[in-house]
């Protein structure tokens, strides 16, 4: 019988790795295609079948970003509106989760749920209405209008929140007898012990910050004011015909530091998710 279910668990683990490679690969495909692509004229990497090998190899896509006046501006531009969102989200979902998780005010599991059903409305709904907020307050074509809409995320406030109701309410009972305030409690207590969830919640809004596209196409007009994917965008493309190879290789550059943040912090947006979904 051991010796059945011993046969059975290895095909079992076969399999499963199986499967997990195949779609890793599946997954991983375009991004290899891509990194090869960046080396390669357009003419060899649209050409059908596809090439996997440039030939011949050039790199001339990536000189082509180098050229580019405005390219290291278009980086501290991403850059800025980056850490600017990332540092805004830090604070407002871990302050407001915390809240509503914790504190009792009234009303407070029925604006939770007014809360989440945002996450039904899809972007462009509220496309307009952030158009003309930010009008109005003569932040069009500013960098700091930019970070200013992506400073709260409904997401990121459910997370913290999840997060801190795995805790338990006796860890702040303890402290509010030792003469704990809930804002005490939230410095001293609960921010140290979130390191995690807001190491989960500082790469999901950097993934979104760094890779957003209709946001600073809409809010943003002058060319120094880009940032990275609209400036490549607007580089490369012309009336009739795109240059498809070097906005590639321009998507590579700017993938490394996402890459790099998620290597770094993979342990604490892992822990950060599980222990999160643990308390529904």
């Amino acid at each position: 019988m051991d010796k059945g279910r011993s046969v059975y668990t290895l095909l079992y683990v076969f399999f499963a790795y199986t499967i997990m490679s195949i779609l890793a690969l599946i997954y991983l495909m375009p991004f290899v295609r891509s990194i090869f692509a960046s080396f390669m004229t357009w003419a060899q990497a649209s050409a059908y079948p596809p090439h996997w090998i440039p030939h011949p190899f050039t790199l001339e896509n990536y000189l082509k970003l180098f050229r580019l006046s405005y390219f290291p501006r278009w980086v501290l531009n991403t850059v800025f509106v980056s850490a600017l969102i990332v540092a805004a989200n830090t604070v407002t979902a871990s302050m407001a989760g915390y809240a509503f998780a914790i504190l009792r005010f009234p009303r407070k599991e029925l604006l939770f749920s007014a809360l989440l059903t945002l996450l039904m409305v899809p972007p462009f709904i509220t496309l307009i209405p952030n158009f003309i907020l930010v009008t109005k307050l003569g932040l069009i074509d500013n960098l700091l209008g930019l970070a200013l809409l992506g400073s709260a995320s409904v997401s990121g406030i459910y997370l913290m929140r999840q997060y801190y109701l795995s805790f338990g309410k006796e860890l702040f009972e303890a402290a509010r007898i030792d003469g704990a305030d809930p804002l005490k409690s939230f410095f001293y207590v609960a921010l140290p012990l979130s390191k995690p969830a807001l190491g989960a919640l500082a790469i999901y809004q950097f993934l979104g910050s760094w890779n957003a596209f209709l946001g600073p196409l809409v809010f943003l007009r002058s060319v120094e004011n880009f940032t990275l994917p609209v400036g490549l965008n607007f580089a490369f493309s012309r009336n009739m015909w795109t240059e498809y190879t070097p906005i590639i290789a321009g998507s590579l550059i700017a993938s490394a530091p996402t890459i790099i943040l998620y290597v770094l912090l993979n342990k604490y947006m892992i822990k950060g998710t599980v222990v999160s979904a643990k308390k529904g």
